[in-house]
C-alpha cells in the first residue's frame, strides 16, 4: 500500500523522510537496472522456452503496491531461477545488491550526507535569472531578482506575484542539496532557517555543536552570492553612458527562469487540458478555452535538462516563444443586401480554405461515406475539419450581427427571409420579429450549409461526388451549434426587451 500523506512536526523528521526517500528511490533505480540485464539475456535466449519467465519480465506494478516493494519483489524472484537460467552469475548478482544496499545506508546515514551536502552547497544558488539557460557550459553567477517595484507597460520578473523561485546549481549531481533546502514544514521552507544569524535544525543530527556552525556556515552559501561574475559565453552589450564614449554599461542579458515558468504553468494549465478534450469531442464545457496560436518554443539544453536548473528540468528545456506580429487588416463587413444568399460571398472562404481543402482531400481517399465515419478516429478528424469550418461560418455570421440592426428593412433586398433572420435579429418591427420565432429558418441555414460545403468540396477537378449522406452530415454537424448561437440571441433580446 502507499504511504499516506503524514503531517510532521519537527524539521527532523522531515529531514529523515527525505533521505530515506533518497535512498529508496537509488535502491529501486539500481534494481530496475540489475533485472533488466537479466532480462535482456533471457530474450535473447528465447526466455529458455519458458513461458512463465517471459511472464515474470513482463509483469507490471500493482496500482497500490510502491515502487521499491515491486522491485524488491522481482529481485528475490529473479534467484528462484538459477536452475534454469544455467549461463547467468547469480551470486554475483546477488553481492553486488548487498554491496549497492549497504553503501546506500553510509550515503544517506543524515550525519553523512548533511556534511557532504554542506561542503557543495556553494554549488547551488535560488535564483530567478538563471545564466545556464543562456548556455549549459556557464559557470559564472545566476541573480535573484528581489525588486518589488515594477512598470504595467513591461512584463518583467517583478509584476509576478508570485514567483516561482529556481535552483541554479553547477551539476545535476548538485541538484539534491536545491530539494533539501527547497523542503518545508509548516509552510516555512528549510532554506530560511539558513538565513538567520544561528540555527539548531540540524542540531539532532550532529555529534557537536562545532558540526552545527560548519554546516550553517556551508549551507548558507547556497544563499547568496558572494562574488558576482558574467562569462564569455554570456550574452553581453556595450551600453555608452558618456559621449566620447569613454565611459560604459556592461549590460549582461539573463534570461528569467521565474517568468518563463509562469509562462510555463499557463500554456500547459492543466485545467485547460481537461476543457481542449472537450472541445476535441465537441462536448460542452462551463469555462473557456485558452489558445495560444504561432507560438513556437526554443530548446534551451540537450537531454539532461535539470543541469541547467531545476525548474528548467520542470519544462523539459523548453522556452515558449509568442508572435508579436501586427494584426492582419481585414475588410469591414457589409451586408450581404444584393446576394440571394449569405453563401454567395466569397470573403470568409478564404478562412476556411485550408480546413476544407484537408477534408476534400481526406474524402477522396475513400469511395464510400461509411469507410471515413464508422472507423472513430477517421469520424474525429472529419468533425475537427467541419468544427473549424463552422467556427469560421459563426465568426463571419456574428460580424453582420453586429452591424446596424434593421439593414434588412431595403426595399430591394434580395436575400431570402431565412437568412434574414439569422443575421438581422436585432431588427424592430412585431411582425419581422414573430415571423422570426415561427418560422424553422435554422433548418433553412443547416441544408444551404450543406450544399455549399459539398460545392466547395467538388473543387474545380470535379474529382469529389457528394452523396446525400454528406450533406445529411454536414447538416447534423451545424446543428447544435447554431441551435447555441441562436439561444444565445434569443436570451439577449429577451434582455433587452
Amino acid at each position: 500500500m502507499v504511504d499516506e500523506k503524514k503531517e510532521f512536526e519537527t524539521w527532523e523528521e522531515v529531514i529523515n523522510k527525505f533521505l530515506t526517500d533518497k535512498s529508496l528511490s537509488d535502491e529501486e533505480k539500481y534494481l530496475k537496472e540489475a533485472i533488466k540485464g537479466v532480462s535482456t539475456l533471457c530474450e535473447k535466449n528465447g526466455f529458455h522456452g519458458k513461458d512463465y519467465i517471459k511472464k515474470f519480465f513482463s509483469t507490471k506494478k500493482e496500482k497500490d503496491q510502491l515502487a521499491i516493494d515491486f522491485q524488491r519483489m522481482r529481485f528475490n524472484k529473479i534467484l528462484k531461477f538459477r536452475k534454469v537460467i544455467s549461463e547467468f552469475d547469480f551470486d554475483k548478482f546477488e553481492a553486488d545488491y548487498e554491496v549497492k544496499y549497504e553503501t546506500l545506508l553510509i550515503k544517506y546515514k543524515p550525519c553523512r550526507w548533511i556534511s557532504d551536502a554542506a561542503i557543495n552547497a556553494s554549488s547551488v544558488s535560488f535564483a530567478t535569472h538563471v545564466i545556464k539557460l543562456t548556455h549549459s557550459k556557464i559557470d559564472s553567477s545566476s541573480l535573484y531578482d528581489k525588486i518589488d517595484s515594477f512598470k504595467p507597460d513591461f512584463l518583467t520578473t517583478s509584476i509576478l506575484r508570485e514567483k516561482s523561485i529556481d535552483g541554479a546549481v553547477s551539476g545535476n549531481q548538485f541538484a539534491p542539496i536545491f530539494q533539501f533546502l527547497e523542503l518545508e514544514l509548516n509552510g516555512n521552507k528549510l532554506a530560511t532557517e539558513f538565513a538567520a544569524e544561528s540555527t539548531e535544525v540540524l542540531e539532532p543530527f550532529a555529534s557537536n555543536d562545532k558540526e552545527v556552525v560548519t554546516w550553517n556556515n556551508g549551507f548558507k552559501k547556497a544563499l547568496s552570492n558572494e562574488q558576482l561574475s558574467t562569462h564569455f559565453l554570456a550574452k553581453q552589450v556595450y551600453f555608452p553612458i558618456n559621449s566620447d564614449e569613454s565611459s560604459y554599461h556592461l549590460l549582461c542579458h539573463i534570461k528569467s527562469s521565474s517568468l518563463a515558468h509562469a509562462i510555463f504553468e499557463g500554456v500547459f494549465d492543466p485545467t485547460q487540458k481537461d476543457i481542449r478534450a472537450l472541445r476535441e469531442k465537441s462536448k460542452y464545457s462551463p469555462c473557456a478555452t485558452t489558445l495560444y496560436p504561432q507560438k513556437s518554443r526554443i530548446s534551451v539544453t540537450a537531454s539532461n535538462h535539470s543541469n541547467a536548473s531545476q525548474l528548467n528540468g520542470k519544462r523539459g528545456g523548453k522556452l515558449h516563444l509568442f508572435s508579436t506580429q501586427p494584426p492582419i487588416w481585414e475588410n469591414q463587413s457589409k451586408p450581404p443586401i444584393y446576394k440571394k444568399s449569405l453563401f454567395d460571398e466569397n470573403f470568409f472562404y478564404q478562412n476556411m480554405k485550408e480546413d476544407i481543402n484537408y477534408l476534400r482531400d481526406f474524402l477522396l481517399r475513400f469511395n464510400r461515406i461509411d469507410l471515413s465515419i464508422k472507423n472513430p478516429e477517421r469520424r474525429k478528424w472529419i468533425d475537427r475539419w467541419l468544427a473549424n469550418i463552422i467556427d469560421e461560418f459563426l465568426f463571419f455570421v456574428g460580424n453582420i450581427q453586429n452591424l446596424s440592426a434593421g439593414w434588412t428593412v431595403a426595399e430591394d433586398i434580395k436575400l431570402k427571409p431565412a437568412h434574414q433572420y439569422l443575421l438581422d435579429p436585432y431588427r424592430k418591427g412585431t411582425e419581422f420579429q414573430s415571423a422570426r420565432k415561427g418560422t424553422d429558418w435554422q433548418a433553412v441555414i443547416c441544408d444551404d450549409f450543406a450544399h455549399w460545403v459539398n460545392r466547395r468540396l467538388i473543387g474545380q477537378d470535379k474529382q469529389f461526388t457528394p452523396q446525400s449522406e454528406h450533406r445529411r452530415m454536414w447538416v447534423s454537424l451545424l446543428e447544435q451549434p447554431l441551435r447555441e448561437h441562436s439561444e444565445m440571441l434569443d436570451a439577449e433580446l429577451k434582455f433587452q426587451a
